[in-house]
């Protein structure tokens, strides 16, 4: 009798298991970020795709090739419409990307957010990088390289994207009141790297005087011959800290600007990670499974001392 109830609960296991497989089977997940063709979530669709190959889905990474709210609104719609078994979104506009997870969550589709969040929503989780606690970090090597503060600036990407505002919140929040930030930031690039280098040169002849920039997100420096040239009169000071850059991301181009004394520090939000807890969190929700509110990717700090770990 032992051996057939064993018997019994192996088979049971397996037709579970089967069952599991079915399921997923032909499952198909969408990942819509702020913008396609970008560096950082480039990395993010490989951690989806490669996600999508272990767990038997189809990763669709689909989007706008510019940061436009009103039309990453329509790419989700359209993905309403034919179906898809879930959605990822990294919203440009928290309040107006609302509405479009709220049709999707009436249609049986489940939401979740990555990278950027939208917690007013009906969106089920987020997953991603704690924004404000990686802005804080970036706060703290800010004032660890100019501890006697001075003149400061912060470039972003655009001024509704809550994931950057949090950053900046965060980054605000390590400063001491020795810092005093430059009339007009924080200065939105709208996600375009050359707009964020013109930000970066026009700053630094208007005020001779700037200590420090933090940079929300790695635009800027995405070019490293851009970058480098933008930045070549001041390389020295850089390197001996009497102009402090502190930017967000860790794509290879910025840790080589790094290496090469181009900047001070570097906010790494882990991409790859966020591509695959993304799919692995809507296959748990498609199959009605228990899931966690928030899946943090974490943060990692990078500097002269550590780069060429991240360089490998």
């Amino acid at each position: 009798m032992k051996k057939l109830l064993l018997s019994t609960a192996a088979v049971l296991a397996v037709s579970l298991s089967l069952a599991s497989a079915a399921d997923a089977a032909g499952k198909t997940f969408a990942m819509v970020p702020k913008l396609i063709g970008h560096p950082f979530y480039a990395e993010v669709e490989k951690g989806c795709e490669d996600a999508a190959k272990k767990l038997g889905v189809e990763c669709l990474f689909t989007g706008s090739p510019q940061a436009d709210e009103a039309e990453q609104a329509r790419v989700i719609r359209d993905l309403i419409t034919k179906g898809v078994d879930g959605l990822a979104i990294a919203p440009n506009n928290a309040a107006s990307i609302a509405p479009v997870i709220a049709a999707a969550k009436a249609k049986g589709i489940p939401v979740i957010t990555f990278d950027s969040d939208a917690p007013k929503s009906e969106r089920a989780l987020f997953v991603g990088t704690n924004n404000v606690q990686g802005g804080a970090e970036g706060g703290k090597a800010f004032v660890g390289a100019l501890p006697q503060g001075g003149k400061y600036a912060i470039i972003t990407g655009g001024l509704a994207a809550a994931n950057l505002n949090d950053r900046i919140a965060g980054f605000k929040s390590a400063l001491t009141p020795a810092f005093t930030e430059v009339s007009g930031s924080p200065f939105p690039c709208d996600d375009d790297s050359n707009r964020a280098i013109q930000i970066i040169q026009d700053l630094l002849v208007k005020n001779p005087d700037l200590k420090g920039i933090f940079i929300s997100g790695g635009w800027p420096m995405y070019a490293y011959e851009a970058f480098s040239r933008a930045l070549t009169s001041r390389h020295d000071d850089i390197k001996s800290g009497k102009l402090v850059i502190v930017s967000y991301d860790t794509v290879t181009s910025q840790l080589k600007l790094l290496k090469d004394g181009y900047a001070t520090a570097l906010i790494g939000q882990r991409p790859y990670a966020m591509g695959t807890e993304s799919m692995d969190i809507l296959k748990k929700l498609s199959e009605k499974a228990a899931v966690p509110e928030v899946v943090d990717t974490g943060v990692d700090l990078v500097t002269s001392a550590n780069v060429d770990k991240f360089l490998k």
